[in-house]
């Protein structure tokens, strides 16, 4: 009988909580213990990689009592805590080269792990100048190049285990990859990272299945992007705050406009990774002055939406699937990467984006676009969030996780 262990880093553990709430809630009602462990200190140089090692924000998350979070100090803690416990390992923690300590440890240990990918979002990659090397070296070389190519590869060396399942609701991903000569061959064979891949619907449509929030058009909904997110720094450095502020200034202007002509109280949604420290300067700042600015409700705001701006985040899923008006926003003070990103969501799911500076439009005939669009969601929904109709696909996890793993 095995054990559930989610590793995960704790440095956004309130994100990961909040993303993942419904995940954690089915798992707690389907087995005895779920054990949440901490692998700040488990990858290689963490103070590089985290900077914050030691600075894990309180939890703002009721978790359900079955369910206990693990912060081992140093691997030998970890060992011994696998030791007593038999481990499935749930692999939230990727491919980079931070990373494969833990592959290491998991080597060693003999555990199973899965890993479960049902989110329905689209990566995006970035793009670093090479005029910053460190940057371009860490997120080229030791994020991209492990992940892609360096990591996978090491399973062929013996040195690491590969994943047992891979749960995925992005059927488009998978139904390319059996396309491809190479990667087809080795998926056939069963020579990827992951030895068997399975496709289930995604967690946004689980929850429309279960919905118990009403749907309705109170709001207009604005997802947030933080324009020097710890992300965003990473590849580009910290924006001028002149260029901050101009964003701002046009985007409230923008979406006063909204508010006036659309007759609707404008509710700013601010991502759950983003730590609280970050969220006060933001409302401090005034950036958003005279919008109210919820975290860690994004989902019960979208289904309570008139229509939802966006720039880039996968939150915007929730409203594609339930078909909301949506617009995708940019404006010339985002970095490069920002405004490519921006255009990823509005090309996969088919809704309307625009530039928000002095932009103008007629009402009627605005609302006639986004509601036409919402007609092109169909593809993407599809493609990535529902394979099996009226199927819950976290049940069709944890049968898995009891019949081939006796988890208890």
């Amino acid at each position: 009988m095995k054990s559930l262990a989610f590793l995960t880093s704790f440095y956004n553990l309130n994100g990961t909580l909040d993303i993942r709430k419904d995940y954690f809630n089915y798992l707690s009602k389907n087995f005895k213990k779920i054990y949440i462990i901490n692998t700040d200190r488990l990858i290689y140089f963490p103070k590089f990689f985290l900077g914050e090692t030691k600075k894990n924000e309180k939890i703002y998350h009721k978790i359900p009592s079955n369910i206990y979070l693990i912060n081992p100090r140093n691997q030998t803690e970890f060992i011994e805590f696998a030791g007593k416990n038999n481990l499935l390992i749930i692999n939230n923690f990727g491919k980079s080269f931070f990373s494969l300590k833990i592959h290491f440890l998991i080597k060693k240990l003999n555990l199973k792990q899965i890993h479960v990918d049902n989110l329905g979002g689209i990566g995006m990659p970035a793009y670093i100048e090479l005029t910053k090397p460190l940057r371009f070296l860490n997120y080229h070389i030791f994020q991209n190049l492990f992940k892609k190519i360096i990591t996978p590869s090491l399973i062929f060396f013996g040195l690491i285990s590969r994943i047992d399942i891979h749960f995925t609701s992005k059927k488009r991903e998978l139904e390319s990859a059996k396309k491809s000569f190479v990667r087809g061959f080795l998926l056939k064979k069963k020579l990827l990272f992951s030895k068997e891949y399975r496709l289930v619907n995604s967690r946004s449509y689980d929850v429309l299945l279960e919905n118990k929030t009403k749907i309705e058009e109170k709001y207009i909904v604005h997802l947030d992007a933080e324009m020097n997110g710890r992300h965003e720094i990473e590849t580009r450095g910290i924006l001028k705050a002149k260029d901050v502020k101009a964003h701002y200034y046009h985007l409230r202007l923008f979406l006063n406009k909204l508010s006036r002509d659309y007759s609707k109280p404008v509710v700013v949604c601010i991502h759950p990774r983003i730590r609280k420290k970050e969220v006060k300067k933001l409302i401090k700042s005034k950036f958003l002055k005279g919008f109210k600015i919820i975290q860690y409700k994004t989902r019960d705001y979208i289904y309570k939406s008139f229509l939802v701006t966006n720039f880039d985040t996968s939150a915007v899923v929730d409203a594609a699937i339930i078909k909301k008006r949506i617009i995708g926003l940019w404006s010339r003070y985002m970095d490069i990467n920002q405004i490519k990103h921006s255009k990823t969501y509005p090309n996969q799911i088919g809704y309307l984006r625009l530039n928000f500076e002095n932009h103008t439009y007629k009402k009627k005939e605005l609302i006639k676009t986004l509601n036409k669009n919402t007609s092109k969601y169909d593809s993407f929904i599809n493609n990535y969030h529902c394979h099996k109709k009226n199927i819950n696909g976290v049940y069709d996890i944890i049968s898995v996780l009891k019949k081939r793993y006796k988890c208890i």
